[in-house]
């Protein structure tokens, strides 16, 4: 199966081309390179963890519905420990900005939050470049995250997984992902937040996955809100 989703990864980069429950972790993907590590962070909170991305060394774009009101929130990464199931702190979060449009009892409306941190990270971390392209059906991109490797694990360890996913549907800012090959693959719970990159000669970030059903990804398409995140990271950042 891994050997199948890395045969289609790389037929992709040579190429130069490259839902209803909350999203958890990949499942049937593989480790992610160091690329992805780079751009890629988890958030920690006391009752479990989602993915973020980072878009400066101070600022974490994640799903909205990975913050809950009045719980603490941190922004970490896998410290070496093989059981390792809690990310361990980088950063505090100091600010959590929740799209002005996002409303938990609405599940069509904007699931983004941007989060400023009381601590830059580390160098090893780059932000990642932000595309304002609108996804199309057929698109093939990256998926990454620190969920689970299977829907049947209880207490997955923290690690951070790719895999390869196609645009099946695109509307109206959203988009619903499935697998490429004929092995399931797909966003599984700790996923939500996770980036979503093309790649043409680079990645470019273009999506957040934010809920999984009957085995198709769900995902916020990011171009349909690029204002926004740029408007309120440069906001954020001159605090």
């Amino acid at each position: 199966m891994h050997r199948t989703i890395l045969a289609a990864t790389a037929v992709l980069l040579t190429a130069s081309v490259l839902c209803a429950d909350r999203a958890a972790a990949l499942v049937g993907a593989d480790l992610a390179d160091r690329t992805i590590q780079r751009y890629t962070v988890a958030i920690g909170n006391p009752k479990g963890r989602c993915t973020g991305v980072v878009l400066a060394q101070n600022i974490v774009l994640t799903a909205a519905h990975c913050i809950v009101p009045g719980e603490k929130v941190w922004v970490g990464d896998h410290a070496g420990s093989g059981s390792q199931t809690i990310p361990s702190r980088l950063s505090a979060v100091d600010e959590i900005v929740p799209h002005p449009l996002y409303s938990r009892r609405d599940t069509g409306s904007p699931d983004l939050a941007m989060l400023r941190l009381a601590t830059p990270l580390p160098d090893r971390f780059l932000p990642a470049t932000l595309s304002s392209r609108h996804l199309a059906e057929g698109d093939n991109l990256i998926a990454a995250g620190y969920g689970k490797a299977s829907a049947e694990e209880t207490r997955s360890p923290l690690v951070l997984r790719m895999v390869l996913l196609r645009v099946t549907n695109a509307f109206r800012g959203w988009a619903i992902l499935t697998s490429v090959s004929e092995d399931r693959a797909g966003g599984a719970p700790g996923d939500s937040g996770g980036p979503l990159f093309s790649y043409r000669g680079m990645h470019s970030l273009v999506g957040l996955i934010v809920s999984i059903s009957d085995k198709r990804t769900r995902a916020v398409a990011l171009a349909a809100h690029y204002s926004w995140i740029k408007e309120t990271q440069a906001k954020l950042s001159g605090r």
